[in-house]
């Protein structure tokens, strides 16, 4: 196999050359893995029977195996990966997104189904090029991929991460006025990580075929600050556009702060087509966040707010920032996310986020314990055909152990415990289209490296 590979993609070479190209090809190849351990017991309430009942419960390993060839003629290279999932336990519903559902697509849902589908899957296998030249280089891929470069288009994540079929490509041009970046991004097919194998992207309908997606981004880096700029469009279906700005300042050892200002827009109606999410056609999402260092603590403050007009039965009532409108049928590059079950994404709703975070190195004998405190209180949220204005909260607390050193080093146990209140009187899923009612959430998760 190895030496099919240099063949494919080196010069020809005959004798002791090749023996020493593939001797060379094999000792630049990168070998990573994973074995994971993911627990979780999530409850939610019903309204209709007054209690809380199991929506999650059960105990899963995944397995993860991934391979970086070095580059050929420092030009061509091959990146393959793959994880395998197996549910010990499942006494919940089988949509858990840490296995794979027992369906085929986020459009074929079966919820007569009970269990998770054991299985594995090629989640990345791609060529890759680059090309170095003085003060800038040039890049891309082609096949199963993550995008990397700047551009609306994301993943979704579980304990692995989703995957678009097609390719991306790009450059950065380092200067003294400081350094540009940019990518364009073609795909026709993604998979969710819950699902096995990969699909083509759909109307809302379920129905109606798209085409592909297009995605182009460019950021420009100077010393502490950068801004990234981004469009993507689902072919005669959706656009997607956001406006990304930072600024970060280390004072010293342990000490740093940084904020940021993100703008997310989309809009469903293009080239005639009208997909009907919001009242006007467009949607937009603010968000702001400051982020402190001062070792051994982490201060996060961020604060989102929401316009997904909404006027008809037929609207979301929230915003979506992704060039598919199901579930796990494609993500974009959003990076607001604090784990505290909301999206706290709905119709005027507006957001504030506080965590507090402390490393113990410095008090226990045994260094990487870290534990966190957070809290949300999201308001103001209306959406068509419900009276009251939505409030909700939620608080959650995260334990955390990372082996610094020896056998064990990288290796993460993690503990998370959520407590979400969904302070209107609607039942899961009804009136606030994207919210479920009361829940109390624990999760529990090992990440053992493996040395391949």
């Amino acid at each position: 196999m190895t030496a099919l590979v240099v063949c494919a993609l080196a010069p020809a070479l005959s004798g002791a050359a090749a023996d020493d190209a593939a001797s060379g090809w094999f000792a630049g190849s990168a070998f990573s893995g994973d074995l994971m351990y993911f627990q979780r017991h999530r409850e939610r309430y019903r309204i209709d029977e007054d209690r809380y009942a199991t929506n999650l419960h059960h105990r899963t390993v995944q397995a993860r195996f991934d391979y970086a060839s070095p580059f050929a003629t420092d030009a061509f290279g091959i990146d393959l990966g793959a994880f395998a999932a197996i549910d010990l336990e499942n006494d919940g519903s089988p949509d858990h997104e840490i296995n794979f559902f027992p369906w085929r697509d986020p459009w074929s849902a079966d919820w007569g189904r009970r269990h998770a589908k054991n299985g594995a899957s090629l989640y990345r296998a791609h060529v890759k090029l680059r090309h170095d030249a003085d003060g800038g280089k040039w890049w891309g891929k082609f096949g199963y991929f993550q995008p990397t470069g700047p551009g609306v288009l994301g993943v979704n994540w579980a304990l692995m991460p989703g995957t678009w079929r097609g390719a991306e490509g790009g450059g950065e041009i380092s200067r003294d006025w400081g350094r540009l970046a940019f990518a364009l991004a073609w795909a026709n097919a993604y998979k969710a990580p819950w699902y096995r194998d990969i699909y083509h992207f759909r109307a809302a309908n379920g129905e109606d075929r798209v085409r592909d997606v297009l995605s182009l981004g460019v950021r420009y880096e100077t010393g502490e600050a950068s801004v990234e700029a981004a469009w993507g469009e689902a072919r005669n279906y959706l656009r997607n556009a956001h406006l990304k700005l930072r600024w970060r300042r280390e004072f010293g050892p342990g000490i740093s702060t940084s904020l940021s200002y993100q703008l997310y827009a989309a809009s469903d109606r293009v080239r005639g087509h009208d997909a009907g999410y919001y009242a006007g056609g467009r949607a937009w999402q603010h968000h702001f966040a400051w982020h402190g260092n001062f070792a051994p603590y982490t201060i996060k403050a961020e604060f989102l707010h929401t316009r997904a007009p909404s006027r008809a039965a037929g609207h979301l009532g929230y915003f979506v920032y992704r060039l598919s409108g199901a579930y796990g049928g494609a993500n974009g590059a959003y990076e607001p996310w604090w784990d505290n079950r909301s999206d706290w994404n709905h119709n005027r709703e507006s957001a504030l986020f506080l965590s507090l975070g402390r490393g113990f190195d410095d008090l226990l004998p045994i260094p990487g314990f870290t534990a966190a405190l957070s809290a949300v209180r999201g308001q103001g949220g209306r959406v068509y055909g419900v009276r009251e204005t939505l409030r909700e909260s939620a608080w959650s607390f995260d334990l955390a152990w990372t082996a610094p050193f020896g056998a064990l080093k990288g290796c993460r146990i993690s503990l998370h415990y959520t407590r979400y209140d969904n302070r209107s009187s609607q039942p899961s899923w009804e009136g606030y289209k994207n919210l479920f009612q009361d829940e109390r959430d624990f999760k529990f998760l090992i990440i053992l490296p493996l040395r391949l």
